[in-house]
């Protein structure tokens, strides 16, 4: 318990160090308009996502993110909107929480509309708030009483993010699709937000068709109106000094979802993080998935991670046909 209670210290100490640092998820392919607003409306149809995470879990509530968003897509226009908001509880002192809206414009590079462009842009309020109340001071003890002590600051942020996204989805299903996509995060309007303190994220990915196995039908899998893919993907994010590569992969057997991710670095100086595993189901116009951090870094066992995701869809989200059915249906999968 001791152990504990001592690096439950240094995670505070750190944290109010880092307090510019915005919150993070395993599953950031289930939560794309956080990732990049040019994924607002990338279902094709009107649709709610729900994530909560919560970060060493065995310590309580110490650590929990949970973000609400809902996007749609103006198929005649072209152009996805989107909302958000995202509470971060980061021990009993700090907390954030952020409204953000997110408009997105599709435009197609060739005639058979396989290669596509997406841009996107975020206007974000954001309030962040210092509760001392809680907190025990070196200075109490010496006799003085500390500055921050019994203090509540907040502080209100005003931001813009722009991304974008370039993807290949071919109209023939039997064939892989890919995409790269990048974001920069935090562009300070109301205040000047230096470049430590905003966010660069770039991703990678790739949906590759695999068959389904005899024990889920008849070895087609056309007729079953299911995925059926091997899913691979790759973040880089960058935001002051700390840096974070997410790789890993998601197989898809609708309606099941198995995936294993590493979190950490791989180059320079070596900073191991935690091995993901996931677990969901999809089909239809809902969406499913759980996932737990196993540390694999050397704070141990105590600092792994809870989190889950929740996706409802106005229409179908997965295998949809309807009008402008190859259109549509080419934004209607899970990227990851």
């Amino acid at each position: 318990m001791k152990r504990t209670l001592q690096t439950l210290l240094i995670a505070l100490i750190s944290v109010l160090k880092t307090h510019a640092q915005s919150p993070q998820f395993s599953q950031f392919y289930a939560n794309p308009i956080y990732a990049n607003p040019a994924l607002a409306g990338d279902a094709g149809t009107p649709r709610f996502i729900a994530n909560y995470r919560n970060q060493w879990a065995s310590l309580g509530n110490a650590f929990q993110t949970a973000a609400f968003s809902f996007d749609t897509y103006a198929e005649d226009q072209e152009i996805g909107l989107g909302v958000q908001a995202l509470h971060d509880q980061r021990g009993s002192a700090l907390k954030s929480d952020q409204l953000s809206v997110q408009v997105s414009k599709m435009v197609f590079l060739d005639g058979q509309k396989e290669f596509r462009l997406i841009g996107g842009l975020q206007s974000a309020w954001t309030l962040n708030h210092w509760n001392g109340d809680n907190l025990t001071y070196v200075s109490q003890f010496l006799g003085s009483p500390d500055p921050l002590s019994g203090m509540s600051i907040q502080q209100n942020r005003i931001t813009l993010s722009a991304g974008g996204l370039l993807e290949f989805v071919p109209k023939d299903e039997d064939y892989a699709s890919y995409w790269v996509s990048t974001a920069w995060h935090n562009i300070g309007v109301n205040d000047n937000i230096s470049i430590e303190h905003q966010r660069l994220n770039l991703q990678l990915g790739s949906k590759i068709p695999i068959g389904i196995p005899s024990f889920f039908g008849n070895n087609l899998g056309s007729d079953l109106d299911r995925e059926s893919a091997l899913n691979l993907g790759l973040q880089v994010r960058k935001q002051g000094s700390s840096r974070q590569l997410d790789a890993g992969f998601n197989i898809i057997l609708s309606p099941l979802i198995l995936g294993v991710w590493y979190r950490g670095m791989v180059w320079g100086e070596t900073r191991r993080d935690a091995l993901i595993g996931t677990a969901g189901w999809a089909y239809g116009n809902m969406l499913f998935q759980a996932s737990y951090d196993l540390p694999v870094s050397s704070l141990g066992g105590d600092t792994g991670a809870f989190e889950i995701s929740i996706w409802y869809g106005m229409d179908a989200l997965f295998r949809f046909a309807g009008k402008k059915a190859n259109n549509r249906n080419s934004r209607k999968c899970l990227r990851y």
